[in-house]
This record gives structure tokens, sequence and C-alpha cells, in this order.
């Protein structure tokens, strides 16, 4: 990607003469920045500039350049002529930059050339079909171009990284791995818990999984022999019924984070106080909550060194002290992050009635928002309507 630059660091090349890319209102600006004995021509792609002077400067066409000058690009059009100077063997930040004049721009020509794979999970019903229903499927971003390819069928959930591999949850079938671009089944699950989410404690050695049906966390050791039955609550024990919809966990050292619906377990009856809850894993007690008055949160997780949550409903992507850091239009769950990128899974909104009044612009589509949080801009990836739901995203 073509990194941010400024003329003083330009005035540091010494042993090469510059060409600039483009002729027009930011050349000019840019010329007047520079040493003018360092310019020696300019190029341009339109035919109709090619042969002109600018600037006093002779414009010539792009073939007329060699690894002999430094190129500096001057115009709008900055994804295109990035792209062609590649093709032609010159390599960004190294032989050619974008002139600082258009450093507004360099933000969006790097979401538009970025390069990340990912996969993500959905938890629909299975099926055969190659990008439809429930699976984890795999997203390969490479600038514009896009390609999704289902490598698991099933109702899938949670999935982490871990050592060599990714694990991840098929709540129907139970625990499985990804490696070598292949999936096997590991584990098995109780019987109707409805896994969600997993997280990993290297210092315990164990895995924990969020179980929705049993408003609870499940402790496993590195074989999946159950250990501990976190309680949410005495309410299932009470009713048989599950109350507080947990869905995900995060581990970090001795607390496991469990995000849920609701705190005091009511969200069937209309009242969704959704929290981020915290266990002391040596006591296996449940401790206060960490932050509350959450609409069907999803997601905790941990980030340079922050605590990292999706307030799903309203789709606020929440951190630094957990305060609202991003909004986005759409039901969002799913959740990574990758030098500099926040990638968040959008899902077709199932709640429509309950966001009006709190979103005047409610997004029916389903992709991936690659968000930079610190310029606060985005990228949207669309996936196709037959996937429609995504649950967690982990960058490869």
């Amino acid at each position: 990607m073509l990194e941010k630059t400024t003329f003083k660091n330009i005035s540091k090349i010494l042993n090469k003469q510059i060409v600039l890319f483009g002729s027009g209102n930011v050349a000019s600006k840019t010329i007047q920045k520079l040493d003018r004995t360092k310019i020696e021509f300019i190029v341009d792609n339109a035919l109709v500039e090619q042969g002109k002077t600018f600037e006093d400067l002779k414009v010539k066409n792009p073939n007329q350049l060699t690894k002999d000058y430094f190129i500096i690009i001057c115009s709008s059009g900055l994804s295109e002529i990035s792209q062609q100077l590649r093709k032609m063997g010159f390599e960004p930040n190294k032989d050619f930059v974008m002139s600082p004049v258009l450093n507004d721009l360099i933000m969006i020509n790097n979401l538009e050339e970025l390069e990340q794979t990912l996969f993500f999970t959905c938890g629909g019903v299975e099926n055969t079909e190659p990008l439809s229903g429930g699976g984890l499927y795999k997203c390969e971003i490479k600038g514009t171009d896009v390609n999704i390819s289902k490598v698991h069928s099933g109702a899938s959930y949670g999935i982490i990284k871990f050592d060599d591999r990714f694990i991840f949850i098929d709540t129907n079938k139970g625990v499985f791995e990804y490696r070598d671009n292949k999936t096997m089944k590991i584990a098995d699950l109780p019987s109707g818990a409805r896994a969600h989410g997993i997280s990993y404690s290297a210092k315990r050695n164990c895995f924990y999984v969020a179980c929705t049906n049993l408003d609870a966390v499940l402790e496993f050791d590195e074989s999946f022999t159950a250990r501990r039955n976190l309680k949410l609550s005495s309410k299932y024990d009470a009713t048989g019924k599950t109350a507080h919809h947990c869905n995900d966990l995060h581990v970090i050292d001795d607390s496991c984070y469990v995000t849920m619906f609701s705190s005091t377990g009511n969200w069937k009856n209309d009242c969704f106080d959704g929290c981020i809850a915290e266990f002391d894993l040596e006591t296996g007690e449940r401790l206060d909550d960490l932050i509350k008055d959450l609409y069907m949160p999803h997601n905790v997780s941990h980030f340079d060194g922050s605590l990292h949550v999706l307030d799903s409903l309203p789709g606020h992507l929440r951190f630094n002290n957990l305060s609202v850091q991003g909004t986005f239009p759409a039901f969002t769950r799913g959740l990574s992050y990758d030098k500099g990128y926040y990638f968040i899974g959008q899902s077709k909104n199932r709640n429509h009635s309950k966001v009006m009044g709190i979103s005047n612009n409610i997004s029916i589509d389903c992709g991936i928002i690659v968000f930079d949080a610190e310029l606060n801009v985005s990228r949207f990836v669309q996936l196709p309507y037959s996937i429609g739901q995504i649950h967690h995203i982990m960058c490869a």
C-alpha cells in the first residue's frame, strides 16, 4: 500500500531526478513545493496532453518512465495510476509516492487496494449450495476483487486461531479444526447446548465455550474433556429455560468476559439489558458486569490492549473505555482486526421494528465492513444474499 509522505521527505531524495505523473492543479501545487531543478518532466495518460508543456515542463507518455526516476503521482486517479506503475515494475513507496497534496486520497486508495484473507462463520441452515446457508467461509479480498468459498457446511459460530490451525464451532456437530485447506471434527459438544463463542486460555490450557441453551460457559481441557460449568445465574436450574442468551466470550488471564442479551435474564420478556459479564476463573464466580445497557451485544474481543464489543442492534463498535467509536447502519456481528483495520460483519437485520427510532437508515445487506477507526472511513464488501448472516470473523 502507498504510505503518506511529506515534501520534506521527498526533498531528501538526492540520487534521482523527479517525474510527476499527471498534469493539472495538483501538479502545479506540487511543483511549488519542490526544487524545480530536481523535476525532469511530467507524464500523463491523456494523449491530448502529451507533447505539450506544463509549468515549463515537457509532458510525455508514461512509457518514457524508467527506474532512473522517482515518480510522484499528481492525479486523483491514484488507484488506477498506482496499479499501472506496479504493472510496469515500479514499487510503491520505493519508486513512486503520492503527492502530499493528495494525502486525503491515500485512505481511499489503501482501502481499494486492500489485500486480506478472512474466514467468517454463518449459523444458517446447512445446505449443499456453495454460497448459501450455514458454514465456514473463506473470503479473499484482493483490491476490488473478492472471492468467497465455503470450506465447511453446517451451522457455524465461534472461531479462533490456535497454533497453526483455526478451531470453530458447528453448533449441531461439535468442534472442528481447519488446517491445510481441510476441516476435521475434533470433539463433541453437549447435545442441544447451542454452542456459540469459543475462547482459549494459554494460562490455564483450557478452552471456554459459551452455550446459549445452557445459560453457561463450559470449560474444557485441551482434549475437550469437560471440566467446569460456569453458570450465568440460577434461573436455568430453576426453570429449565434459557434466560440470558450468552453468545460469545473472551478470556484474558483469570477473567472470562461474556456477552449476553440480558444481564438479569429477561430478554424473552422484551427487556434487553445486555452486558459484558465477567467471571473469575479461579473461583468460577460471576463478578459485576463490566458494561451494561447494551442492545444485543456480540463479539467481545481484545485488540491492542483494549476490550472491544459490538453493540449489535444499534450497530455500534465500542472500545477505548468501551465507548462508541463507530456506528453502522446494520446489525453488526463478527469482529476482527488487522493492521489498523477492523473487519465487521453486517447481517440482514431481522429486528427491523426494534431499530426504528434508533437508526434512520437500516441496511438489509449482508457483508463485511472494513473500517479505519482512526480516519473514520470504511469500505463495504458485499456478500451474496443467499448467505445472509455472519456470526464471527477471523483474519487469516
